[in-house]
């Protein structure tokens, strides 16, 4: 798709020439089988067939569509050897995939091509998107992100399939050595869009960190309700500005205090977003818009840490709540030997140490900014854990670093007796007010 090896049989006496394809390959390479199924390995043939080297990907993200309403398209090219980068997209009907679905728009970086001739607009006739030169990013590596403006068909089609082609390049000149992928995603119309209603007994934190009516700046929360929007997609890397995440995804933010919070996830029935900072302290109203207009608030309770303890319902067994408690090969969790369904898991030993991961537990120093990747070390002030009675030595206590709003503790196992042990943790004498325990072994 970059770079392309091609001659005939009128050239054959001359030297092989090179043409190069960082302005766009040609029509017809996405894999689409309306198209006879051809993609860049037309080309590219180092690596043929497509999708022979299991290392890298490409990847379409695209949501349910609204008749008429513009959205943003990603194709994602991923191999960890690449250096230079390059696609082809197109939509058609699934009720007849040699008409086309929607149209592309241009971009700096994205042209689209009409078939059989010409570029955009195009008419009836079918469209493909493509990278421009300014796009291929050359010396660029690990992972290419293409986004394509769509504009879905002004009427409701029925299933819209998109067919995507990546060229996830060596940067050499030629067509050698070039990986190629395909891949395809369907789509369906969304649900008619209808003002959100939520749900009172909405609470903190992301699934399984205790829950409660109190947050504090950087906590998270879990918003239930009903038509609060309706496609269902989670933040990805593309919706961040640097480091900073997204304010809203697919049309549906949320205040909480007034203050623009950052949403990770939206679905129909359930939002979750991390709490902003500059909320105060007291009550507070949780409100979610979409499109449509703006929900009920939700009453909750600011404070200045709210800390809860990541501990899911599948780690509640025989009776108690074990918190999650990871060892140094991260594959490992505390637990008495096959209690946790799906996990490996055995009792920690003194001296040995585990981590724990928790959301809520407020600010560090230095301050990272709700929203914000954590970096460096920012560490969190008087973090205290308890087996039972004995003080356990925290190594760590801050955010994880290159995670958005989560801490992580990493705590030496004290000397205490084997068997179940109560866990104890408190930020800047701030308690965690989940029931925990652990599981001490000889």
């Amino acid at each position: 798709m970059l770079k392309k090896l091609f001659w005939t049989a009128a050239f054959s006496a001359f030297p092989l020439l090179m043409f190069a394809f960082s302005g766009g390959p040609p029509i017809r390479r996405t894999g689409a089988p309306a198209d006879g199924g051809t993609d860049c390995t037309a080309c590219h043939r180092t690596f043929a067939p497509a999708n022979s080297d299991s290392r890298g990907f490409v990847r379409i993200s695209a949501v349910s569509y609204t008749p008429g309403k513009k959205q943003l398209i990603r194709v994602q090219v991923f191999h960890p050897d690449a250096k230079r980068w390059g696609f082809e997209l197109t939509s058609r009907l699934t009720s007849d995939e040699n008409l086309k679905a929607g149209t592309f728009t241009p971009s700096a970086t994205v042209q689209v091509k009409c078939d059989p001739a010409g570029t955009a607009p195009c008419g009836n006739d079918r469209e493909f998107a493509q990278h421009l030169e300014p796009a291929t990013r050359i010396g660029a590596d690990g992972m290419s992100t293409f986004t394509v403006e769509w504009t879905p068909p002004a009427t409701a089609s029925g299933d819209v399939v998109f067919y995507a082609a990546g060229n996830a390049a060596d940067g050499g000149g030629s067509n050698a050595n070039d990986k190629i992928y395909t891949t395809s995603l369907k789509v369906s119309p969304a649900a008619a869009l209808v003002k959100p209603t939520v749900s009172n007994d909405s609470g903190v934190s992301l699934q399984g960190f205790g829950g409660g009516k109190n947050i504090a700046a950087g906590s998270w929360i879990e918003i239930f309700g009903v038509g609060l929007t309706n496609v269902t997609r989670e933040w990805a890397a593309f919706d961040f500005t640097g480091a900073n995440a997204p304010k809203s995804l697919e049309g549906v933010s949320v205040t909480v205090g007034g203050k623009d919070a950052f949403i990770r996830y939206v679905s129909p029935g359930q939002v979750n977003a991390q709490v902003p900072d500059g909320i105060g302290t007291g009550p507070v109203m949780v409100v979610v818009t979409n499109e449509a207009g703006a929900s009920a608030g939700i009453p909750m309770t600011a404070v200045a840490r709210a800390p809860g303890v990541l501990a899911p319902a599948n780690f509640k067994v025989n009776g108690r709540q074990l918190a999650v408690a990871l060892f140094s090969d991260n594959t490992t969790f505390v637990g008495r030997a096959g209690e946790i369904a799906g996990v490996t898991s055995r009792p920690a030993k003194a001296g040995e140490n585990i981590t724990l991961y928790l959301v809520g537990a407020g600010a560090t120093n230095p301050v990272v900014a709700a929203g914000t990747i954590a970096s460096g070390t920012p560490t969190l002030t008087n973090a205290t854990v308890r087996f039972g009675d004995a003080p356990a030595t925290v190594t760590y206590a801050g955010l994880a670093p290159g995670a958005v709003g989560l801490y992580q503790f990493n705590v030496t196992v004290p000397n205490v007796a084997a068997g179940d042990v109560k866990l104890t943790i408190s930020i800047d004498g701030v308690a965690v007010t989940q029931e925990l325990s652990t599981v001490v072994g000889n």
